[in-house]
């Protein structure tokens, strides 16, 4: 902070050449003396502090731009491994699909293949059973 040069003798005459009393004088020049040695601001001291908050804006927004940055680069990494971890899990559901498949696939060959043998069973059962109601119902020249 700056000191301001301020004549107080000069300040006091000059209000009494204006038309003020002497304490009047002194006690404007008391107030104003008073003020200045309480620190008022110079036009130095303003420039001094738009420079630092200039600077301070600056870290500011360097800071913020390192900040996207580190965002930018965790959303990528953290976007990564979603896909990572989607890809492992369809290739899972791959996998239980096409195990699932087989079993229903070999499920069914084998009731096809019992239902085979059993209509096989039905069909040699009801050709003996015709052949015994034909020669019992009908009487049929021994050989």
């Amino acid at each position: 902070m700056n000191t301001i040069n301020f004549d107080t003798l000069k300040a006091a005459k000059s209000l009494q050449d204006a038309g003020f009393e002497a304490r009047q004088a002194e006690a404007v020049v008391g107030m104003v003396t008073y003020a200045l040695s309480e620190g008022l601001a110079t036009k130095e001291d303003v420039r001094d502090l738009k420079s630092s908050i200039d600077a301070l804006n600056v870290k500011i927004d360097n800071s913020v731009a390192a900040l996207d940055v580190k965002i930018d680069n965790g959303l990528a990494a953290l976007d990564s491994k979603i896909d990572n971890s989607v890809a492992a899990l369809n290739s899972k559901i791959d996998s239980s699909v096409a195990a699932l498949e087989v079993k229903i696939d070999n499920g069914l060959n084998n009731m096809i293949q019992k239902l085979t043998i059993l209509l096989g069973g039905i069909v040699v059962a009801s050709v003996t059973l015709l052949g015994v109601l034909i020669r019992a119902f009908l009487v049929l020249p021994a050989p």
